[in-house]
């Protein structure tokens, strides 16, 4: 089953972006073996996690359409951020992947959401520490990863932000509700650094 899917990822996505993929389920297991969520699906999560990711944003938004996604004026004007919903149902669709922890992992893996389960958050920090990642602070954020899943979580919603903020771009309105639930809900303090 997973070659297949393997096969499939390969066929439609560009090399660098299969490649990716491959790092993400990766860092997903290590992960999930560390904190104790499921290899398995932490696995699938991360393989499929950008399925959509090969078509262009007007095929994105038609798919959307098709499969009864409905999107909102602010993910419209994140257009880089549609892979994620459209994903779950692709990977449902074309891959059949009816786990709905899996298929809401993907479908929450860009801008993140309040309320986050575990392995959402392995597969948004997959996403961002993948050995091809290379940005500022990146490294820090791989250490404390492998240390406390929640406090990464917190630093990759932060990069996030400050990120787009920097570039006067959008910030995802489930961005800043993930950001709020997190400092209002862990044991990090509030005047904490991250």
């Amino acid at each position: 089953m997973v070659s297949r899917m393997k096969d499939k990822l390969k066929k439609t996505l560009s090399e660098k972006r299969y490649k990716h993929s491959l790092g993400v389920c990766d860092e997903a297991v290590k992960l999930a073996r560390i904190f104790g969520a499921d290899e398995e699906k932490a696995y699938i999560a991360g393989l499929l996690h950008d399925c959509a990711k090969g078509y262009d944003t007007d095929k994105q938004i038609e798919l959307c359409a098709e499969y009864g996604i409905e999107l909102d004026k602010i993910t419209l004007a994140c257009k880089a951020v549609i892979h994620a919903p459209l994903g779950a149902a692709v990977a449902k669709d074309k891959y059949g992947i009816d786990d709905e922890e899996i298929l809401e992992a993907i479908r929450c893996h860009t801008v993140a959401k309040e309320n986050m389960s575990l392995l959402d958050k392995i597969i948004y920090i997959a996403d961002m520490i993948e050995p091809m990642r290379d940005f500022s602070g990146v490294d820090k954020l791989r250490k404390t990863a492998y240390e406390d899943i929640d406090k990464a979580f917190i630093m990759g919603l932060k990069q996030s932000i400050v990120f787009n903020a920097e570039k006067n771009k959008i910030i995802h309105p489930d961005t800043i509700s993930a950001w709020d639930y997190m400092l209002g809900d862990t044991k990090i303090e509030r005047g904490h650094k991250t």
